[in-house]
C-alpha cells in the first residue's frame, strides 16, 4: 500500500475513533458530568478538519472511488454539525439534528473506514 492509502486509512481510522470518543464525552455531559460539556466543546476542534484533510489526500494519493466522496461528505457533515449549534440553536427543531448528524457522521466513518 502506498504512503498515501496508508496515511488516509490511519486518518479514517482516528476520524472514527474520535466520533465515538465525543459521542462518549456527550453522554458524560448529559448524564453523569455537566462540566463535560466543554470537554465535548473543544475535543471536536482536534479533529473537525480530519475529513477535509483525507478528501484532499485522494488526489495527491490518488484514491478514487467512494472514499473520495464519503470524505467531503464527512466534512459537510462536520460543518453541518457546527451550525446546528453555533447558528440555529435558538431554533429547536434545526438544532436537535445535531445527534443525527452525528449518527450520520458515525456511518460515514465506519464505511470510509
Amino acid at each position: 500500500m502506498p504512503v498515501w492509502g496508508f496515511i488516509f486509512k490511519v486518518m479514517a481510522w482516528t476520524f472514527l475513533v474520535c466520533i465515538v470518543a465525543q459521542v462518549f464525552i456527550a453522554g458524560i455531559a448529559t448524564f453523569s458530568d455537566t462540566s463535560s460539556w466543554e470537554t465535548h466543546k473543544s475535543f471536536v476542534k482536534i479533529f473537525a478538519l480530519a475529513p477535509l484533510l483525507m478528501f484532499l489526500l485522494t488526489f495527491v494519493g490518488r484514491i478514487k472511488g467512494p472514499k473520495r466522496w464519503v470524505s467531503l461528505g464527512l466534512f459537510v457533515l462536520v460543518v453541518f454539525q457546527f451550525l446546528s449549534i453555533q447558528v440555529f440553536s435558538s431554533t429547536g427543531i434545526i438544532a436537535a439534528l445535531h445527534p443525527v448528524i452525528a449518527l450520520l457522521l458515525f456511518w460515514g466513518s465506519v464505511k470510509t473506514v
